[in-house]
């Protein structure tokens, strides 16, 4: 089982100090008085087996009301081994050492410490209940902050939140789940404003291949967070997979809907 981490500093006690613990007094005043806050978890966050264990807390910034993200598992298993011999394979790119298991995001209300709203993040892989959070990891797709070990690794920033849709708000973030070196996956999860939930951001996709038309309805689309907008809230790109012709993605951002909707063409050999 595990128990909520509200990584608050430790209490500073006021007798006893020397001048060979100064320095180290000094530190933990200056993370108190001067280090980023740090959003606290709410009660509510539980499993069924237990406490949630806690992956990483993001306070959001412009919001009417005091707002924090909170990213969490149920009974997660650490997976420590996974990168041999430190060689990255792709898929270790999106994932590194992890922790593997039921997966939420939640946003809470920091006055009165209650969740709003909760939901799952599952791979998109079919039937897959889990997904797979990086707690240490090479920067490839996800942000290294901190210190790092003699290999480049250190703790990735997940609640990295920026302005992806292009709505104005720096409320979202991506996760990538790489397939092989030719797929990477990504997923739009972010805080709608106006509804006052967390939400994964939908998709409807249009795919034409020759005089077959398919409708495409899901969260998550190959390398799509990782393409530059061409203007705000608006993307074009291309890709060359392994098998059939070139497929050309056209996408844009419904505000109103707070969905993505575009079309997919591929091009016949």
């Amino acid at each position: 089982m595990f128990s909520i981490h509200s990584h608050m500093p430790a209490p500073l006690i006021a007798s006893g100090f020397t001048r060979h613990n100064n320095g180290v007094v000094f530190l933990l005043l200056w993370f108190a008085l001067f280090a980023p806050a740090r959003a606290l978890p709410s009660p509510d966050l539980r499993c069924s087996t237990g406490a949630a264990f806690i992956i990483e807390t993001q306070v959001l910034s412009g919001t009417t009301d005091a707002r924090s993200l909170v990213l969490w598992m149920c009974d997660p298993k650490k997976h420590e081994d996974e990168v041999y011999g430190r060689v990255y394979t792709c898929p270790d790119q999106t994932r590194g050492h992890f922790y593997r298991g039921q997966t939420w995001l939640s946003v809470i209300d920091k006055k009165t410490k209650r969740v709003l709203n909760t939901i799952p993040i599952v791979s998109d892989w079919l039937n897959e209940t889990t997904f797979d959070i990086p707690y240490r990891i090479a920067p490839f797709f996800y942000t290294v902050d901190g210190p790092t070990n003699k290999y480049g690794e250190g703790k990735p920033k997940i609640l990295s939140l920026k302005d992806y849709n292009g709505d104005g708000d720096a409320f979202e973030f991506a996760l990538f789940e790489a397939e092989n070196c030719t797929v990477v996956k990504t997923s739009l999860f972010g805080y709608s404003k106006s509804r006052d939930r967390v939400v994964q951001y939908p998709i409807h996709l249009i795919q034409r291949e020759g005089e077959t038309v398919t409708v495409r309805d899901s969260p998550w689309l190959d390398h799509f967070m990782l393409q530059k907008p061409v203007t705000a809230g608006r993307w074009k790109w291309q890709y060359q997979y392994h098998f059939g012709g070139l497929t050309h993605f056209e996408i844009h951002y419904d505000r109103d809907r707070e969905m993505f909707e575009g079309e997919v063409d591929i091009d016949q050999r």
